[in-house]
């Protein structure tokens, strides 16, 4: 269903409902959807209201920086950049912005780049990186031309920075590679979330193996993370700050 929020437990409840009252019924119009929709009920009480939505929304519309940054949103320590409250505007001057939360920085790219944990010495780990950079370039722009559905509108390096810089999305490959990290503790030491280390990973390895660019294999015991870090100088060998 249209405008279903994958965080919204509430949401998945009610859609399952409209969904086993649908049953394939075709959609042909406006009106068929939203009467589907209100005629759903449960044996457990559930009644759906839904209307049609006759507002008027362009496409095309492009909001600055400087507007973004006007709005009073308060952004949840979940996934901030997807969940958030937009508060309404009291016509009243806005003070400094109350510190949300933090992203976390994650480890020293330093530590993490050490031979024992990538399997690779840091020179090499650099050339596989620049090797790197011309496809991971064609991929990422037909990508987003796939999603778009159309050619760049707006001139290169428009848009926000990645998350994950493309030495960064080598280096969590390798990781998970060498040492068979799980996507939960590479994203706390990239300091990044974990659906963006897993989409990463998944952009990144087909690249390394349709270039042929070979990579050490696994130790041939796992090896402690708390023992490598102790190894490679970082302080207590502690995850996190």
């Amino acid at each position: 269903m249209p405008g279903t929020s994958k965080w919204n437990k509430i949401e998945h409840r009610l859609f399952s409902a409209i969904s086993m009252n649908w049953r394939g019924r075709p959609l042909t119009s406006h009106e068929v959807i939203v009467q589907t929709i209100a005629a759903t009920t449960t044996r457990t009480g559930l009644t759906v209201r839904a209307q049609i939505d006759t507002g008027s929304y362009p496409a095309g519309v492009k909001i600055s920086d400087q507007e973004m940054a006007a709005l009073h949103i308060s952004r949840h320590g979940f996934h901030g950049d997807w969940n958030y409250t937009l508060h309404p505007d009291t016509g009243q001057a806005r003070g400094p912005a109350a510190p949300g939360p933090q992203a976390p920085t994650g480890w020293d790219r330093a530590t993490l780049t050490h031979p024992a944990l990538t399997g690779l010495p840091r020179d090499d780990l650099d050339d596989l990186a620049a090797a790197l950079a011309g496809p991971w370039s064609t991929q990422r722009e037909q990508d987003r031309n796939q999603r778009r559905g159309s050619d760049r509108q707006r001139a290169p390096g428009a848009g926000p920075p990645p998350k994950l810089t493309l030495a960064d999305r080598v280096l969590a490959t390798l990781l998970h590679q060498h040492l068979a990290l799980p996507y939960p503790l590479l994203a706390q030491l990239l300091g990044v979330n974990r659906t963006t280390i897993s989409r990463a990973i998944q952009q990144t390895r087909p690249l390394l193996d349709q270039h042929r660019l070979a990579t050490a294999g696994p130790p041939a015991a796992r090896l402690h993370l708390r023992a490598l870090m102790r190894a490679t100088g970082s302080p207590s060998g502690r995850l996190g700050p």
